[in-house]
């Protein structure tokens, strides 16, 4: 069994614009119902299958909740159990295409690692961040570490620098405390 790390300190990054990751999840969906709507009205000898259109309303229901809340900010639209849906609906007849269903099941796995929040541990082993896979950097590693106007800066002794914004607004306390932690750890390591 693996034990859980605790970290003093953990930051959560902005997460991008998810736009056109948004909008090749849609065209996918509306590519599957279009196939599978012009698949059943031409298909003479298919039995109506109720499961077929459970699944084409799943698509459909998520289309349109991402179309409501598109202006959401804090919001973050997932198309997961849409692309798993489409999956399916590829998988069974009228349509019955293998090849693409195995593709829209690693399009929804990776749009689950894509839209992940984007998370950066800090303790006194080092830096981590919640990546896949998990990257781990020591504080002998770390040249400078610091948060400040929510802005997060590691500079890292390979002359690598990381500048992120940070997800919600961080109190000046903290910011301090996170500072001299890191500050701290630094010192030690050296």
């Amino acid at each position: 069994m693996r034990q859980k790390k605790a970290y003093d300190f953990v930051v959560t990054l902005k997460h991008p614009d998810y736009r056109i990751y948004n909008m090749i999840s849609v065209f996918m969906c509306v590519m599957t119902l279009t196939a599978e709507g012009f698949a059943l009205l031409n298909s003479v000898f298919f039995d109506y299958n109720w499961i077929n259109v459970i699944l084409a309303a799943v698509i459909l229901f998520t289309l349109v909740t991402a179309v409501l809340d598109r202006n959401k900010n804090e919001y973050v639209v997932t198309f997961k159990w849409a692309l798993y849906a489409a999956a399916f609906l590829w998988l069974l007849y009228p349509l019955h295409v293998p090849f693409i269903s195995v593709f829209f099941i690693i399009a929804a796995l990776l749009e689950r690692q894509i839209k992940f929040p984007q998370e950066i541990g800090f303790n006194t082993d080092g830096v981590t961040f919640n990546t896949f896979p998990f990257k781990n950097y020591s504080w002998q590693q770390v040249k400078n570490a610091m948060l400040k106007d929510n802005l997060l800066t590691l500079d890292f002794t390979n002359n690598k620098i990381l500048q992120k914004e940070t997800e919600s607004d961080v109190s000046s306390e903290i910011e301090k405390e996170f500072n001299e932690f890191c500050k701290q750890q630094i010192v030690h390591s050296s």
